[in-house]
């Protein structure tokens, strides 16, 4: 499903992606790590900016019907089932009525290995909040979709989906890349696996995609570069 019209489209819409959220930045903290301040300065950054929050669904009906979305609009993803997403993020998202999307890995959802993951417990009480949608993030979070087979990211991409359909009662059809990395042999394997949109995170508006399986993301500390791209012509 190529988005041959995006030419045409008047909105530039940045697609945040945060992974874990910490109390506070310490000596432990990672790159990727956003302290509950961080994320209220962002979203104040943006509120003060006149932003639109929309969630992905309103993303992928925008780009697949060709359509723009509204003028200031901006979307919220997290990656990787932290349970820092539960703790923290999501208390801020209900306070602040803003949607968002968590990407899981299904094969490590309650594991305590390392920075403890959400259960399933939790993701359905996020799921049943009607604010945050839960997607797909693959099985195992391969380092690089592009070294597997075509079966190997088949399976990858399936068994995911169906454990969370299975677990949430309901169809998944958004998925993100692992680490971002795909390539057109990957991008056509989303689609064959019944995905009806997937994320990398190439730091472009939403709508410089070049198909529905391409559509870019921003790191969430590139959260200013994402709003003066916004505004860029």
């Amino acid at each position: 499903m190529i988005l041959a019209v995006l030419v045409a489209l008047t909105s530039r819409t940045p697609i945040l992606t945060f992974h874990d959220i910490v109390a506070k930045r310490d000596r432990t903290s990672l790159w990727f790590d956003c302290s509950v301040s961080e994320l209220e300065v962002q979203i104040r950054f943006f509120r003060q900016r006149g932003a639109v929050f929309v969630s992905t669904k309103q993303v992928a009906d925008a780009l697949i019907t060709h359509k723009s979305l509204p003028a200031n609009a901006v979307c919220l993803t997290f990656a990787d089932n932290y349970e820092g997403f539960y703790r923290f993020a999501f208390p801020i998202l209900k306070r602040e009525k803003i949607p968002a999307t968590q990407f899981v890995h299904t094969g490590y959802v309650g594991s305590s290995v390392g920075r403890p993951k959400m259960t399933w417990e939790q993701l359905k009480e996020i799921d049943r909040s009607g604010l945050v949608t839960i997607a797909s993030q693959t099985v195992s979070h391969p380092e690089n979709l592009c070294a597997l087979s075509d079966a190997q990211v088949l399976k990858e991409f399936r068994d995911s989906k169906a454990s969370l359909e299975k677990r949430l009662g309901h169809s998944v059809d958004q998925l993100a890349y692992p680490n971002g990395k795909f390539d057109h042999r990957i991008a056509k394997l989303a689609r064959a696996a019944g995905y009806r949109i997937a994320y990398t995170e190439e730091c472009h508006p939403a709508e410089s995609a070049k198909d529905i399986y391409q559509v870019a993301r921003y790191v969430h500390t590139k959260y200013a570069k994402a709003w003066l791209d916004k505004k860029s012509k």
